[in-house]
């Protein structure tokens, strides 16, 4: 397999392109591109447009410009993207998916100040170089500091049945944690509805809420005990569902929250510091708990492979900023 491509440059440019869908027919350009990337004010598409450094259809136009289906917007930009790590590690490949290790400090795919600098994009990029030129397409996603294994697609048939294995339950999940606290129990099930926070101003916080609240899904995790430690604990995740931030959001519910979690365990204003750095591109520094990232890894995964039927099984260990993180829970803090 080809070593992973350099990282871009910070002064290349770069033409991001999307196409209008339906519903965005009959709106303005600027009001189109303001409602739908809002990393940027609308002045500043205002501004963008009228330099002609957003075309639509190959052509220069103005800001009242009204779209139509399928309409072709690109965007060059000098991408200005925080640092992370590309060292993804392919484990297994074959011509229908591959399976690989994500590090920490990488989002899965394009989010916010990350659009190269992705898992997807560079995993992509490495596959070209080695000759591939079908299709690749996430199956799943693990957050930005959640390091572990992703399954990728190759083609569309097996996206198609990969993605309904994950959404249906069928994908058996293990996690390793390294929690705040001594756990008491050596295993435990949380089962709760999950939903928007409704004590926090931070939209994509979410929490366990009560069953039958509008919005919230059922959800359900068991946990082990590992080892215990003065400072913390190891555990073992198992969700049985796949809701967003779900191991996180339990753990926070249980009171054990996950070391080096930016947003579940601390509050808005940290939260949004930390959101801060990010985006002015600044290092990412380790949380206030010490940790130098997220201390969640997905350590296993089974499935069906999507032609023969026949079971799939992968494992990979814990990373090694991990295992020097749990060391010094052994030093009682």
């Amino acid at each position: 397999m080809s070593k992973n491509p350099p990282l871009p440059s910070p002064d290349e440019e770069t033409v991001l392109q999307t196409r209008v869908p339906p519903q965005g027919a009959g709106k303005t350009l600027l009001a189109y591109l303001a409602g739908r990337f809002r990393y940027q004010p609308i002045e500043a598409w205002d501004l963008l447009i009228r330099e002609g450094r957003v075309t639509l259809n190959g052509k220069n136009t103005a800001p009242s410009q009204i779209l139509s289906p399928k309409d072709k917007i690109a965007y060059r930009v000098i991408l200005k993207e925080p640092p992370v790590d590309s060292n993804i590690r392919i484990l297994h490949e074959e011509d229908t998916f591959l399976v690989a290790e994500k590090p920490g400090n990488l989002p899965s795919h394009a989010d916010g100040a990350f659009i190269k600098n992705t898992f997807i994009y560079i995993l992509t990029q490495v596959l070209r170089n080695s000759g591939w030129k079908g299709d690749v397409k996430l199956v799943h996603r693990l957050d930005r500091e959640t390091s572990g294994l992703m399954v990728v697609a190759k083609q569309k048939e097996a996206h198609r049945n990969l993605v309904a294995q994950f959404e249906t339950g069928k994908v058996k999940k293990e996690y390793l944690a390294l929690v705040q606290g001594q756990v008491e129990k050596d295993s435990f099930e949380v089962i709760g509805a999950i939903g928007r926070s409704t004590t926090s101003d931070i939209s994509i916080r979410r929490q366990v809420l009560p069953d039958g609240t509008p919005g919230a899904q059922p959800s359900n995790t068991q946990f082990e005990t590992i080892e215990r430690y003065p400072a913390g604990s190891l555990i073992r995740c198992l969700p049985k569902t796949g809701r967003t931030n779900q191991i996180r959001v339990h753990l926070e519910y249980v009171g054990h929250p996950v070391f080096g979690d930016k947003l579940y365990g601390k509050t808005d204003e940290e939260f949004l510091k930390f959101v801060k750095s990010v985006k002015v591109g600044n290092p990412i520094t380790p949380s206030s708990d010490n940790a130098p990232r997220l201390m969640l890894h997905a350590h296993k995964l089974s499935f069906t492979h999507p032609e023969t039927g026949q079971n799939e099984s992968f494992e990979t260990a814990m990373p090694e900023d991990m295992k020097i993180f749990m060391e010094s829970m052994k030093i009682k803090r």
